[in-house]
């Protein structure tokens, strides 16, 4: 655990919410992802016009940027939808074809799935609906549950039972099984017909390309719930951490990497930003002098809300495939797009892309409760002065001094992601028959 009470704050904080969206990165837990988090968080605007091209390119350019394998939410050069054309420009792809069986089961289980404008089906989007209910369900669980091991309030009886019932739903109604299903004949057959395969997923990636402007192109980029439902009353989640949770909370297994081998990564793992503590202030010496943190004297609860990434454009299955590698001719020949990790297992995750970003984290009604008269006093200075203010990876600066020690932040925000740990890739499988290497002409032109 790091000396300081102020990092041990951001990490206490960070490890409760990982443990709160099931990515705490210990064994036993999901090794496939990652929470990163805003510190401090950005601050939404809300109620833009969902018909405006504006709208859209400003929640697609948002929601496309690459994160480091970090548990600081770091951009890397570049966007997701870069990355993905760079793959679909240079691929090279073996000679392999389906059997008819093959093509049956493939044409079954897209025809389940999708219409023929590439839209979900009715099953499929009762799936996703379902789903989301389900991890709603699953949030408010993992973070009850998370408060009950630190010593706090057993998990409440209705908490436990609309999990059951958000789960059963999910297989009943949102038809989880046979969806399931067709997804994984999807990913294991649909590789193996390379010509259709690949002419689908570019004009599926022409289809999805729009301009703001004139010279703005960009990769449109939805939500799950769409960008005008994020800000109303249903589909919220409750969060609390306290002295409870700051004493007794397991740190999460993303916190304290040695990544002084990724290549890939900024040095920042092992210790947060210098700048980050329980109160952070940008541009002014107010703070020089830290703060105590009294944390037998400390509550802070929030609302939270899963925001689905949805990138109509992008297959997964691409990082997952093994019928590609990179053409001798590609401009991106060589490059790895990720070396696969496991948290869990401290093996770190690299290359340019490590981590695929499939879930936004928004957070709103702030509370925080402090009776240290010291660091109210200090928020309430800093405030008045307009500085940009944080506790953890919630910004504060439009916060407003309800009580002589609470302070109330309603404005929706962005604090962090939840990522996927791609695999290996590219990641060719060897004994496929790939294209043997071509003559060079001794003439030019």
């Amino acid at each position: 655990m790091m000396n300081s009470l102020r990092n041990q704050l951001n990490v206490q904080i960070y490890s409760k919410l990982a443990a709160a969206m099931s990515a705490s990165g210990v064994v036993g837990a999901d090794p496939s992802v990652i929470l990163s988090l805003h510190l401090p968080g950005l601050y939404v605007v809300p109620n833009l016009d969902r018909n405006s091209q504006k709208t859209k390119y400003y929640v697609s350019n948002a929601l496309d940027g690459v994160l480091a394998c970090n548990w600081n939410a770091i951009k890397k050069p570049g966007k997701v939808s870069d990355i993905y054309k760079s793959i679909l420009d240079g691929k090279q792809t073996p000679l392999v074809k389906l059997t008819e069986e093959q093509e049956e089961i493939l044409n079954e289980a897209n025809s389940f799935l999708f219409w023929v404008d590439g839209s979900p089906t009715e099953k499929y989007q009762k799936y996703l609906d379902e789903q989301m209910k389900y991890l709603e369900a699953l949030d408010n669980f993992e973070a009850s549950l998370a408060t009950e091991k630190n010593g706090g309030d057993k998990v409440p009886e209705k908490i436990n039972q609309d999990l059951r019932n958000a789960e059963a739903s999910w297989k009943k109604n949102g038809y989880k099984y046979d969806v399931e299903i067709a997804i994984e004949n999807i990913r294991q057959y649909e590789s193996l017909e390379p010509a259709i395969f690949w002419k689908k997923l570019q004009d599926k990636f022409s289809k999805y390309t729009e301009c703001f402007d004139i010279q703005s192109e960009f990769q449109v980029v939805e939500a799950n719930p769409p960008y005008e439902h994020w800000f109303q009353e249903f589909g919220w989640s409750d969060f609390k951490f306290d002295s409870l949770d700051f004493d007794n909370q397991r740190q999460s297994g993303s916190v304290g990497f040695d990544i002084s081998a990724c290549c890939s990564c900024p040095d920042v793992l092992s210790e947060p930003n210098s700048q980050v503590g329980p109160i952070s202030i940008f541009g002014s010496a107010l703070f020089e002098e830290e703060i105590k943190f009294d944390d037998e004297n400390f509550l802070l609860t929030c609302k939270l809300r899963r925001i689905e990434i949805v990138r109509p454009w992008l297959d997964i299955n691409v990082f997952h495939s093994r019928a590609w590698r990179w053409s001798p001719a590609s401009v991106s020949y060589g490059v790895s797009i990720a070396s696969g990790g496991d948290i869990a297992g401290r093996i770190l995750p690299t290359g340019v892309m490590p981590v695929l970003p499939m879930t936004a984290i928004l957070a709103r009604d702030v509370n925080i409760y402090w009776k240290s008269n010291k660091g109210i006093s200090h928020i309430k200075e800093g405030l008045e002065k307009k500085l940009d203010l944080n506790i953890g990876p919630f910004r504060i600066s439009r916060a407003i001094i309800k009580e002589e020690h609470r302070i109330y932040q309603p404005d929706p925000q962005i604090i962090g992601y939840i990522s996927t740990i791609l695999p290996k890739s590219p990641n060719p499988e060897p004994t496929l028959p790939w294209p043997l290497g071509e003559k060079k002409s001794d003439i030019w032109p």
